[in-house]
C-alpha cells in the first residue's frame, strides 16, 4: 500500500492485481521459484481517462442477523 500511495503522490496511477499465472510471472522476472513466490503485481502507470466513483451498499442493506 505504501507503494501505491507514494506513486500517486508524484501522479501515477496504481492497480493491484490477482489471479495470474504466478510461475510465468516468477519466471518473466528470473525469480528463484524455490525462494520467491508472487502474490501481489502492482501496476503503476498514467490513467488513460478518469476514473469513476464507486458505491458501497449500507451494511445493513446487505447483512442479516439471526
Amino acid at each position: 500500500m505504501q507503494l501505491m500511495l507514494v506513486a500517486r503522490a508524484h501522479g501515477y496511477d496504481t492497480n493491484a492485481m490477482a489471479g495470474y499465472a504466478k510461475e510465468e510471472i516468477a519466471e518473466a522476472f528470473g525469480l528463484d521459484k524455490a525462494r520467491y513466490q508472487p502474490v501481489m503485481l502492482i501496476s503503476i502507470g498514467k490513467a488513460a481517462k478518469a476514473g469513476y466513483p464507486s458505491y458501497r451498499l449500507p451494511v445493513d442493506t446487505i447483512t442479516t442477523w439471526a
